[in-house]
Order: C-alpha cells, then structure tokens, then sequence
C-alpha cells in the first residue's frame, strides 16, 4: 500500500510528529490555517503518491482520510465514532485509550495563551529583542534550559537545523513566527495574532515515557515562568493578561 503521510500546523501539539517519528510516517508541518494544512495533505496525497490519514491544528479542527482536504466535523466524527467502537469493544475507554498512548510516547503538556497588546510595534520590538541581530540565544534560566535550535519565519528567514539555514516554511516580515526547541523536549513559539491585538505564545513539552504527567505539568509550569519573563518581559512591555488566564 501507500506510505502514510500526517500533517498539522505549527502550533499543533508535537505528538502527532513523534508518533509518525516512531512508527514510520511521514510527517509535515505547516503554517497556521486549513489553508495551508489542507493544500499540503492534498499535495502529499494527489502529487506525492502518499495516503493522508490525518491532518490537523489545535482548537480548529481535523481533516481524516482522502475526503475532505479541509477541517470537517461529519468525517472527524465518523472516525471518532469508530475509534469508541473498538476501543469499548476491546474493554476499555476513550481516556484509557489515550492514557496507552502517553504512555508509549510520553506525556505531552502544553501551555498555550496570549496576551492583549493594542500596539503592533510592541509585538514587532519583541520579536526584534528576541532575535538580537541574528545572534540568537543558546539558553534561557541562567544556563538551565538549553535551546537546541531555532527557526524564525520572519524575513529573511533562518533556521538553525536546515543545512543553507533557510526555512522550509513561507517567511514573513508583517507576521513573523519565532520557535525554539530545547534540549529538554520542550517547544516554544510566539507570533502576533493577524486578526486581533494579541501576542499569542504556545508552548509544550514532551516527557518520557514512564514519567507521569503531574511531574511533566509541574516542569512546564515552572519551564513557561521564565520563558515569557525572560523573552517577553511582559511588565516592562505593558502586555496584559487575560482575565479568563
């Protein structure tokens, strides 16, 4: 048969990545929206000879199998309706099912949210700072969370994994993304919202397997304190949290 191929956007959870890392998928991420995922799924499937299980981006919705290249809750529904079939059938559950799941790819922890910021050349100075004229930072926490790469989607574009440190990913100076990945499984990225006056961070870790998830949550938390002080200085920068965070 065909080589399985899965996608999801950026900000999406890593989960699906190091799933199709451990059982052989191929794996592609995208830029935020069903525009990007769903043309690139549909690419995989019609001009790249893969067969496009799944597609997806946290909090918009999923695209399952070859029908619908964009996010469709009757087939997402379907497949889940599936999924429940076999699990009870099998005795046990939906959670359980997940439950099996942390605990063959480790437990994945996200923290994602934003801050109101009405003055887009405030989003645009941060992301300035954080770039510090193209040398980046190696390690945030005094030293404590070493960053293992970087990939910035604003122009001109670099990221430190790819061989000519260009980025394979669409680049923009109007709506640059920042992601750092550190030596601990953690992911953190940073964009301003296009639509709204919001700085948006999403940030993740993913711990190994056999670690329980109290003891992953209680790292991420204390891991996105010095995260957003340190590169964001909300304070000092009049970014406003949420009331609902």
């Amino acid at each position: 048969g065909k080589p399985v191929a899965v996608c999801a956007s950026t900000v999406s959870s890593k989960m699906l990545a190091a799933i199709a890392k451990a059982e052989g998928f191929h794996f592609e991420e995208t830029l935020t929206g069903f525009k990007w995922i769903g043309t690139r799924a549909a690419e995989l499937s019609k001009e790249e000879g893969y067969m496009s299980l799944l597609a997806y981006e946290e909090a918009i919705g999923f695209a399952c199998g070859e029908v619908v290249f964009d996010k469709d809750g009757i087939t997402a529904i379907g497949v889940m309706a599936e999924l429940a079939y076999n699990v009870y059938h099998k005795g046990s559950n939906l959670a359980g099912h997940m439950q099996s799941l942390y605990d063959k790819y480790g437990e994945f922890v996200s923290n994602n949210g934003y801050y109101f910021c009405h003055d887009p050349a405030i989003v645009q100075r941060i992301m300035t700072d954080m770039r510090n004229g193209g040398k980046y930072m190696e390690s945030l926490g005094n030293g404590e969370y070493k960053i293992d790469s970087i990939r910035d989607l604003g122009e001109p574009g670099y990221d430190s994994l790819a061989k000519d440190k260009r980025p394979t990913l669409p680049t923009s100076a109007s709506s640059p993304m920042l992601t750092l990945r550190f030596s601990n499984g953690c992911v953190a990225q940073f964009r301003g919202s296009g639509t709204e006056p919001k700085f948006k961070y999403y940030i993740e870790i993913q711990g190994q397997p056999g670690v329980s998830r109290a003891q992953v949550t209680q790292d991420l938390t204390r891991m996105c304190d010095i995260i957003l002080e340190e590169l964001l200085h909300p304070s000092e920068n009049g970014l406003v949290i949420p009331t609902e965070q």
